[in-house]
C-alpha cells in the first residue's frame, strides 16, 4: 500500500514537474518569437513606422536609431525626437546616456541646417539648436562620463558654434529661441572662450 501511494506521489510529481517544464519552454519560445520579430522589422526598416509603446524605451531607441537615417523632414524629427524622449525615461544609465547623446546629435545636425542662412535659416534659431546639443551632450556625460563620443562632438560642439553676440543674439524675446536669465532686457550670459568639457 506504501509502495503504491509513493508511486503515485512520485508520479503526481513528475507530471507537475513536466508541466512546469512545458510552461517554461513555452514562454522561452514566444520570447524568442517576438526577439525575432523585432530583429526582422529593425533589420527592413519597418521598425520605424510602429507605434511607439511607453513601457518599452528599447524600442522607442531603436526607432529614434532608425529615424536618424531617415531625410531630416518635420514629421520625421517630431516622431524622433518623441521616441527619444521615451528612451531617455529608461531605468537603464547606458540606454539614457546613449539617448541623451543620440538627442544631442539631432540638434547638432539642426543647428548646421538652422545656420545655413542662404536657404532661409536663422542665426538666432541656430545658436538655440547649438545650446541644445551642448546640454544633451553634457547630461550623456553625467550619465556615462566614459563616453569619448560625445566628449569628442562637445568639443567640436565648441570649436564650430558661431558667436552668441553676434547679430544681437538674444536681444529680443520670440518665445522660440532659448532665453538665458536675463536683467533689464540685457543678457546676463558671457560667451563660453574656453575648450573642452565646461
Amino acid at each position: 500500500m506504501m509502495r503504491r501511494y509513493a508511486r503515485w506521489i512520485g508520479t503526481k510529481l513528475l507530471l507537475v514537474l513536466a508541466a512546469l517544464l512545458l510552461v517554461a519552454s513555452t514562454a522561452s519560445v514566444w520570447k524568442w518569437h517576438l526577439a525575432r520579430q523585432h530583429n526582422l522589422a529593425y533589420a527592413d526598416g519597418s521598425l520605424a513606422g510602429q507605434s511607439l509603446r511607453p513601457d518599452d524605451p528599447e524600442h522607442a531607441y531603436a526607432v529614434a536609431y532608425l529615424l536618424s537615417h531617415q531625410p531630416l523632414e518635420s514629421k520625421t524629427i517630431a516622431r524622433m525626437l518623441r521616441a527619444l524622449a521615451l528612451a531617455e525615461a529608461a531605468p537603464d544609465h547606458a540606454l539614457r546616456a546613449r539617448a541623451k547623446f543620440a538627442a544631442g546629435n539631432l540638434y547638432f545636425d539642426l543647428s548646421a541646417i538652422s545656420g545655413n542662412i542662404a536657404a532661409g535659416g536663422s542665426h538666432q534659431q541656430a545658436v538655440a539648436q547649438v545650446e541644445l546639443a551642448r546640454e544633451s551632450y553634457k547630461s550623456a556625460l553625467r550619465l556615462q562620463p566614459d563616453m569619448y563620443a560625445a566628449r569628442f562632438n562637445l568639443e567640436l560642439l565648441d570649436r564650430l558654434s558661431p558667436e552668441k553676440r553676434t547679430q544681437a543674439w538674444l536681444a529680443g524675446t520670440d518665445g522660440v529661441t532659448l532665453q538665458p536669465f536675463k536683467r533689464n532686457g540685457s543678457a546676463m550670459m558671457r560667451d563660453n572662450t574656453r575648450r573642452g568639457l565646461p
